[in-house]
């Protein structure tokens, strides 16, 4: 048997890989998604430093993602009233309709990947991969 951490990792890459390609079309990256879920999904407004938190990045690297975003206008930074050395981050309101459609790219390409799978298997395999997230944090 092959090295369970190791066949994670590489199952991981290749679901990446999946959605680099099925978000190509839109010039829109997988590390550029996961920014871009984090704001849409944000129930306060956030920064870049909680962004790299919560995906497990490091902040130049979000940052980067962060600045790219914004040249193309998906992103817009919002002062932070309470420290001016950090911004707020939204989804520029024009750019609205392309994160639902990269939204439902990547819930049809997770739908399809994850079929073979039954409900109750995927069920189960959500709360093992919740408690692997948990036990690895």
């Amino acid at each position: 048997m092959q090295n369970l951490s190791y066949m994670i990792n590489m199952a991981s890459k290749q679901l990446k890989n999946k959605l680099d390609k099925a978000l190509k079309k839109h010039d829109i990256t997988a590390a550029q998604f996961s920014v871009i879920i984090q704001i849409y999904i944000s129930e306060h407004p956030i920064t870049a430093a909680e962004i790299a938190q919560k995906i497990g990045s490091d902040r130049p690297t979000i940052s980067g993602i962060i600045n790219r975003l914004e040249k193309k206008n998906i992103v817009l930074k919002v002062s932070n009233p309470d420290d001016k050395r950090s911004s707020y981050l939204e989804i520029h309101k024009e750019s609205k309709e392309l994160v639902n459609k990269i939204i439902t790219i990547s819930d049809e390409l997770t739908t399809d990947t994850f079929s073979i799978y039954s409900k109750e298997e995927s069920i189960k395999l959500k709360e093992m991969i919740l408690r692997l997230i948990e036990r690895t944090e």
